[in-house]
């Protein structure tokens, strides 16, 4: 294969690895994911024989994969920065080239520790897993993300998350290359290829059905969910804030008709800050609920103390108008809701008046409806980390308030979608997200929407929330794949480096002889 051919097959890796998640079709295609590892197998054969190639050829597998996956900062650069079309491209080919590092920074891992006699198929599926698990993302999702889409398969993430999927999905990948581009010794890569494929769908087997018993034992909490479908420019003017609070109250009176025993609002849907330590919902022109209402509400909106003081919140309206709790976003996006190193660089103070958003101090568990439930704000539900930390404290659901409006009629709402979907399996806790423009779902403890909404549209729905029990062992344990992982690529490195130290002295001592 000629180098121009070796990068556009390298390229082409990458997109077809983010075209499981990101295509024209809107669902996820899971058997788009597998030929990634197998093609960069079939890339680093014997020819590859430097560092610096290895490490292009995995930059350029990153690139294309992020710019596939990541097309929409174009247009958010375009509505919001306002940067014309011929800036636009380079800013975000920027970014696409600055995430693709994570997968180049893979292939030179797996690149060493193959020059210390370590089999390909082995040593990328571990470089892989290191680099994804270790290396940051402005929005964290992983490859295997497609693979919820297939339910068995995807129900070995309550041992795991979401790196134990990407095992499955790079081994099988890598194991399948190795036996087609190789006549003999096939066996061991055929075996391994096999197994990642089949054991998580037997174990999926095994736990879709006691899931199933699970959730029709348990007792049922039925939710309302509010998507008013406010434009990010609507939400901003506000003159408009009556109109939309008017509408927030009409569609919960229609969810209090029709039998909702708890109500969602989407992250900062009230339209007015709320003081801190506020005991009682707003009155009068300001109130939340319609007079006579007393449907339990949980409600995104901007809390403020002092001057330079909000915090995105959620808080709970009881049935009375008593504020039982608020539930602050901990997790902040960095230059989207804070100013990085703003406290620590003085001159950042003369452009920024504040820092921005006050990060809140620990997750949150909050009382509604007689039952609790555990709060992601925004983009939380697609932090593994953050969502184990509310599942820590033992809630029976959880509850997404989210405001994608900003990236537009995109596939990044689905991508949101799609990972938070995977939340619900580490956990096996019922998902409900409330998102402004959608997409609004109930999504149930082994990954499977119940109720999707379309995006972009006014829409209510009731979910008939089960209210269950129990700890997985990745919610206990956390993320041990990532780890082990590292461990295992470290001692293939340290070995690969004695073998190369032992080699040069063999020659040291053979160039000294007579």
């Amino acid at each position: 294969m000629t180098g121009w051919g070796r990068a556009l097959f390298a390229l082409g890796a990458g997109a077809l690895v983010a075209g499981s998640v990101v295509n024209p079709t809107g669902r996820p295609l899971p058997a788009l994911a597998f030929p990634f590892a197998a093609a960069l197998v079939f890339l680093f054969d014997e020819e590859v024989q430097s560092y610096g190639r290895a490490a292009w050829l995995g930059w350029l597998a990153g690139f294309g994969c992020n710019a596939v996956a990541f097309y929409w900062i174009v247009g958010l650069l375009r509505e919001f920065a306002h940067f014309p079309l011929v800036a636009a491209l380079p800013v975000a080919a920027l970014l696409w080239a600055a995430q693709g590092l994570t997968v180049a920074l893979a292939t030179t891992f797996a690149h060493a520790a193959r020059r210390g006699g370590a089999p390909l198929w082995i040593a990328l599926p571990l470089g892989l897993l290191a680099a994804f698990g270790g290396s940051p993302t402005l929005f964290p999702w992983n490859p295997s993300a497609g693979l919820v889409e297939w339910s068995a398969m995807a129900q070995v993430a309550e041992l795991g998350g979401a790196p134990i999927l990407d095992a499955v999905l790079l081994f099988a990948g890598a194991g399948l290359g190795e036996t087609l581009r190789r006549t003999e010794r096939r066996a061991l890569p055929a075996a391994v290829a096999l197994a990642a494929f089949a054991v998580p769908l037997a174990f999926g087997a095994v736990r879709l059905p006691q899931l199933a018993e699970a959730r029709a034992a348990a007792p049922t909490l039925r939710v309302g969910v509010v998507q008013p479908n406010v434009g990010i420019h609507e939400k901003h003017d506000r003159t408009l804030a009556p109109t939309h609070l008017r509408q927030l109250r009409a569609m919960t009176q229609e969810l209090e008709r029709e039998g909702a025993e708890v109500v969602l609002w989407p992250e900062t849907a009230y339209p007015y800050p709320m003081g801190r330590g506020m005991g009682w919902e707003p009155m009068g022109a300001y109130r939340m609920r319609q007079p006579g209402s007393r449907v339990p509400l949980l409600a995104g909106t901007i809390t403020r103390g002092g001057e330079c003081e909000r915090w995105n919140s959620v808080v709970s309206v009881q049935p009375e108008g008593r504020i039982a709790g608020v539930a602050d976003k901990v997790v902040l996006l960095s230059f989207g809701e804070t100013v990085p190193l703003w406290h620590v660089l003085p001159p950042l103070r003369h452009f920024f008046r504040c820092p921005g958003l006050t990060p809140g101090d620990e997750p949150a568990v909050l009382p509604s409806a007689g039952t609790h439930v555990g709060v992601l704000n925004c983009y939380e539900d697609v932090l593994a980390d953050a969502t184990r930390a509310v599942a820590l404290r033992d809630p029976r659901w959880l509850a997404n308030f989210t405001n994608d409006a900003w990236f537009g009629d995109t596939a990044e709402p689905h991508l949101h979608q799609l990972i938070a979907r995977l939340r619900a399996i580490e956990t096996r806790r019922e998902l409900v997200r409330a998102v402004n423009t959608g997409v609004s779902s109930h999504i149930g403890a082994d990954g499977v929407p119940l109720v999707e909404t379309a995006t972009f549209t006014e829409a209510r729905f009731i979910a008939e929330v089960r209210l269950l029990e129990g700890t997985t062992f990745f919610t206990r344990v956390g993320d041990w794949v990532t780890p082990l992982v590292l461990g295992a690529l470290a001692g293939l490195l340290v070995l690969a480096w004695m073998r190369r130290r032992g080699g040069a002295a063999i020659c040291g001592r053979s160039g000294r002889e007579p």
